[in-house]
């Protein structure tokens, strides 16, 4: 790693930030893009390291000492993948609308400066209406003193919450990277490409897998853009239009996407895998019907908590999956633990001393956050806690499936908080500052960086890049990246309006949460206690899966399968990972080894071609008016 790569990442940091926005904010208004952070190979930052990838051989060409090394190339890619998502859903698209939201959406009607405004501190957001009208209406400047405070506040708890899950990521990455060497399928799409001596580029089968979607999705957005040329239609094809009788109409929604990214990434996992989350998501579906049959779809208060209770299944799951990678990893654990008790230096493939205190320190600052807002200590513990939860879980699926859309069950933990104790149990100060933190306590966390640190440290194995030195870079680009991302999409915001000519969904996403609260306070519930057996249920089924996997060699169900199949993952994933999952089973049984070594380059296409044709298509929008995309990955 040299300080060049770090000159590189910089800028293009910049440069990815102000993509994001104005493509998710100003083209997915109204005329379509390519998600540049929400996929497991986010498109911006992989569009970015193609460039500097091109850049770095022309240049390499005229002086070979100007080119950039492999190992350079993935430190930029790594910087970039894992600060520039924070700017995106999750994150600042959902943050910064939410700590604006109370003040201008409040009215007499929804009462909410009578039910919990004398909850919020002063400090925690914009208070001033009338400035505030500039961010939703648009077209005015930024009122910097009304948001200087804010910014600096929430950029440094996203900064702190980040450094939380890098320190975790490093304690769990010897037992995941070095004992347990997980997949990490999403890791071998960069690290093939950049190589200086990388066959994929001379190989016509990777050719041929780029081609496929670039074309597909050069025709497809020609067709937004001229009617008259046809489209293939390859993304959402109904097949419960066909299943209107009871009881197969309780099924609900069923379609057939191809996502070439999705088929790419899928057949570089292990067939156990695959097969595991398309039958457990087939499975949910026989759940409805059974219920239909039975009489029980009624069961269940309504909403989320209604039979089979999916989402209940889900965190029951996730929480197991969590506590299981706790588990596996507690050798490491407890030595680094006792490397700090002793004042000795922790073994070498034990937990480094500074990532036990990081996640220490990083926790109580949260917490200490929490309590500062008026949120009790208990409260902050739990809900952070089953944050981290979460976060863990949902980081070992994607490490073990490259799960291109990372939802948890909406069963978040907010919910599952309420679902737990009622939320009449929870003091309505708590509920109100747990409303500003759901950005984090969230089922969608497409767009956490935890995962993408965690890969970083897996390239950095491969590369041979020293661990402390990447995560020196990854700190800087955190630092320096969620400030940017927070100022730039204020500019768009203020210049667009956050209801007027920006996508609106992301701007409601920031008010849903007070809409939640309003419901909590207005109506209190008690604890669900047929949801809180549909949890356990999962956690039992999920404990299940490892018991008969670890004792049954041919035991062909994976307990990550059946946690995603419990979330809103799997609906336009389960058929292409039903595709990678036969193609590899019949290469495989047929043509062996050397076959699937043949054919991975073709795959490894697949997803190159994509992510490529969306990036450069939703780059090139932002410069002409009007056009419109064709989303590549939603």
């Amino acid at each position: 790693m040299t300080l060049r790569a770090i000159l590189v990442a910089l800028p293009a940091i910049v440069g990815v930030i102000a993509l994001i926005h104005w493509a998710e904010l100003v083209l997915g208004g109204s005329r379509g893009h390519t998600a540049m952070a929400n996929t497991s190979i986010p498109v911006g930052a992989f569009t970015a390291l193609m460039a500097v990838f091109a850049v770095s051989r022309v240049l390499g060409l005229v002086r070979k000492r100007w080119g950039l090394s492999g190992g350079e190339m993935i430190v930029i890619y790594s910087m970039l993948a894992v600060s520039t998502v924070l700017a995106s859903s999750g994150g600042i698209h959902f943050i910064v609308p939410a700590i604006a939201a109370p003040h201008h959406f409040a009215s007499p009607e929804n009462r909410w400066q009578e039910l919990f405004f004398k909850y919020i501190p002063p400090w925690i957001g914009p208070t001033d209406s009338r400035l505030l009208n500039r961010f939703f209406d648009g077209g005015q400047s930024i009122p910097v003193g009304m948001w200087l405070g804010p910014s600096v506040i929430w950029s440094g708890f996203i900064f702190v919450y980040a450094l939380c899950g890098l320190c975790i990521a490093t304690l769990v990455r010897h037992q995941w990277v070095d004992s347990e060497r997980l997949t990490f399928p999403t890791v071998q799409v960069p690290l093939s490409i950049v190589a200086a001596d990388s066959a994929f580029w001379r190989n016509k089968l990777a050719w041929a897998g780029m081609a496929i979607p670039f074309l597909i999705g050069t025709l497809n957005t020609l067709n937004l853009n001229f009617p008259a040329v046809p489209k293939l239609e390859v993304r959402n094809i109904d097949v419960s239009r066909s299943f209107t009788d009871a009881p197969w109409n309780a099924m609900g929604g069923l379609s057939v996407s191809l996502y070439p990214f999705v088929i790419g990434i899928a057949f570089l996992l292990s067939r156990e895998v695959t097969f595991s989350c398309w039958f457990f998501y087939l499975v949910t579906k026989v759940e409805s019907i059974a219920g239909a049959i039975f009489g029980l779809n009624n069961w269940g208060t309504g909403g989320l908590a209604r039979f089979p209770f999916e989402d209940h299944q889900g965190a029951g799951a996730f929480l197991t999956i969590a506590g299981f990678a706790v588990w596996m990893g507690r050798k490491t654990l407890l030595d680094g633990f006792r490397s700090i008790l002793q004042g000795k230096a922790a073994p070498r493939e034990g937990a480094p001393r500074w990532a036990l205190w990081g996640l220490i320190a990083t926790f109580a600052v949260m917490v200490g956050f929490c309590q500062a807002a008026g949120m009790s200590i208990l409260t902050a513990v739990v809900l952070l806690g089953l944050s981290l939860a979460y976060l863990l879980a949902a980081t070992r699926i994607r490490a073990e499936t490259g799960n291109a859309w990372l939802f948890g069950p909406r069963i978040d933990p907010q919910t599952l908080l309420v679902t737990t104790v009622g939320s009449r149990n929870i003091a309505p100060r708590d509920l109100t500052i747990t409303a500003y933190l759901s950005s984090i306590a969230s089922f969608d966390l497409r767009c956490a960086s935890m995962p993408h640190q965690l890969d970083a440290l897996k390239m950095a194995e491969i590369r041979d890049i020293p661990r402390e030195k990447l995560t020196g870079a990854l700190i800087l680009a955190l630092a320096f990246a969620i400030p940017v991302a927070f100022w730039l999409g204020l500019h768009v915001w203020h210049d667009v309006g956050a209801l007027a000519k920006a996508d609106t969904w992301r701007t409601l996403m920031g008010k849903a949460p007070f809409d939640k609260l309003q419901a909590y306070l207005q109506a209190p519930e008690p604890p669900d206690r047929t949801g809180l057996v549909f949890v356990s249920g999962g956690v039992l089924f999920t404990v299940a899966l490892f018991l008969l996997r670890a004792r049954l060699a041919a035991w062909p169900l994976h307990p990550v399968g059946y946690a995603i199949a419990n979330t809103n993952s799997m609906g336009n994933q389960w058929f292409p990972f039903l595709l990678a999952w036969a193609s590899k089973s019949i290469i495989l049984r047929y043509g062996g080894p050397k076959m699937y070594r043949d054919v991975t380059p073709f795959f490894l296409g697949l997803v190159v071609g994509d992510l490529l044709n969306g990036g450069l298509y939703t780059l090139v929008a932002c410069f002409i008016d009007k056009m419109k995309v064709y989303p590549v990955n939603w």
